[in-house]
């Protein structure tokens, strides 16, 4: 060891990524709120969630995960909620059986009225990747915010 060198290697703290996505939907900002709003409402729309559990008087979710999805559960606190602004966020506290690799993860959620039946639906995050590569990290948070645009658009067609 050379003098100075304390044996430890210092670990780096990687920034986090940030990844903001949105879809112009044709559903009034009400309509998409109504359905997205309740916290345990994922698997209503999206296709990868298989349940979703409600704890804590509500403020924890613990959601199961689709075989291709990677299985396993992913429990989300709620730390954000605005009615009236139509918006939400939530961070992952727990990953259970479950290789996610998004760490420090917070989402943030927001329907922006456009007027006409229109709507913007807003879907982003912060976190940083453990076991993949930030590439990956970014691909995936985008994936599962497009299966919610998707999802909105197939539920609420039907309507």
């Amino acid at each position: 060891m050379k003098k100075g060198e304390t044996g430890h290697q210092m670990e780096v703290m990687k920034a986090p990524l940030r990844v903001a996505t949105s879809a112009e939907l044709d559903f009034s900002a009400n309509a998409v709120w109504k359905l997205i709003a309740g916290f345990d409402t994922l698997p209503d729309y999206h296709a990868s969630i298989t349940t979703s559990e409600l704890l804590e008087g509500g403020t924890v979710r613990k959601i199961g995960l689709t075989e291709d999805a990677g299985g396993g559960y992913v429990v989300e606190r709620l730390v954000y909620f605005n009615d009236e602004t139509k918006e939400f966020s939530y961070k992952i506290t727990e990953l259970i059986d479950c290789d996610f690799p998004l760490r420090n993860y917070q989402a943030f959620v927001r329907v922006e009225d456009l007027g006409e039946g229109k709507c913007r639906l807003n879907w982003g995050s912060k976190f940083t990747v453990e076991g993949a590569s930030d590439e990956e990290g970014d691909a995936l948070a985008k994936a599962i915010y497009q299966g919610c645009f998707d999802g909105v658009t197939k539920v609420l067609s039907k309507k």
